[in-house]
């Protein structure tokens, strides 16, 4: 009898029941990594989501736009799991495919936004004149048409092509129960997500070379060495920082195509081991950094403060060396909340 924590549940092929047999307890202990990977991504995104919705320097249009990419690739995690122990119904598995099948898609739309809000500062010069954005609220209403609906035209695309590849028998989902409903059809799967998702990342790595060219030319306008050294490693910080973030991403999809296309057991298991840990991944690279842990320690200081007077002294004034937000990042003052 299978135990919940068995290859089996986890989609893993198998080429008969010794086999697995054989190997139960490699593989018990493989599939129990995994479910705990993807729980403590779970936990690290939801931390990551606390921790820029509690701080208002971190509430503006980049770290707005950071929230709703943490939101997609919760949603992304969660569905993961919940489609670990297979699915057996028909509208529930393709329901989930397709839920995967968009929010995947959601998550590469916020990445390519995310650099391309960096970008249009950078260009405009806000990280040179302090001016508050005004527009931060009208530019995170395009951002959020572009972000979420965007996806959702590529996954009514993809349903378009499962319909006529299955001749109308949508619900015919014996293809999609062998990994667990986690992928639509293979012509749906390569033409509305690893294409789109690929060419988005492009675009993203486009916008991240322009930010790294214009932020060098930029800088050289400065005319004190102290200021340009800051500058400097500020938006090198930040243009790093993205870059991680979608690279991770692309070995993810890169991974997902693969066991798609192939029945290497060695990809499939390694595209569960990323899947699962990405979360945590990027969760940790977006707040375990020295300028978050600033915001955190410098809140903790006037909580002392508050209580205990004499033993701390006056908290510094804010100022640009104390921004901790990826907007900030390029000097500008915080916006209003969204």
């Amino acid at each position: 009898m299978d135990t919940l924590y068995t290859a089996r549940l986890h989609g893993y092929p198998t080429s008969n029941r010794s086999a697995m047999d054989n190997n139960i307890t490699e593989e018990s202990v493989l599939s129990l990594l995994i479910v705990l990977g993807s729980s403590l991504s779970l936990v690290a995104l939801v931390f990551a989501f606390i921790t820029y919705s509690l701080f208002s320097d971190l509430r503006n249009l980049s770290g707005t736009t950071l929230m709703n990419l943490l939101s997609a690739l919760f949603m992304t995690q969660l569905l993961y799991v919940i489609g670990v122990g297979g699915v057996m119904d028909s509208e529930l598995c393709i329901a989930l495919a397709s839920a995967l099948h968009y929010v995947r898609l959601c998550v590469f739309s916020w990445m390519l936004l995310m650099t391309h809000n960096m970008y249009m500062q950078y260009k405009t010069g806000l990280h040179l004149v302090p001016i508050t954005d005004t527009n931060i609220s009208r530019n995170f209403i395009r951002y959020s048409l572009l972000g979420w609906g965007l996806p959702l035209v590529f996954l009514l695309a993809s349903i378009l092509i499962q319909y006529c590849d299955k001749r109308g028998m949508l619900l015919d989902t014996q293809d999609l129960r062998r990994q667990n409903c986690w992928f639509l059809d293979k012509n749906a799967f390569i033409s509305s997500l690893v294409i789109p998702g690929y060419l988005m990342a492009l675009m993203t790595f486009f916008y991240l070379f322009r930010t790294a060219v214009l932020s060098k030319y930029l800088v050289g306008f400065q005319p004190d060495n102290r200021l340009r050294d800051k500058m400097r490693r500020k938006s090198a910080i930040q243009i790093i920082l993205f870059s991680k973030i979608t690279i991770v991403l692309c070995i993810c999809l890169a991974l997902a195509t693969m066991s798609k296309l192939t029945n290497s057991d060695g990809v499939w298991i390694s595209f569960h081991i990323v899947q699962g840990l990405q979360g945590i991944f990027i969760a940790m690279l977006v707040t375990c950094n020295c300028q978050v842990l600033k915001l955190y320690t410098r809140s903790l200081k006037t909580r002392a403060i508050r209580h205990i007077p004499s033993y701390v002294g006056k908290p510094s004034t804010s100022g640009l060396n104390k921004s901790t937000s990826l907007q900030m990042l390029t000097w500008d003052p915080p916006p209003d909340i969204v």
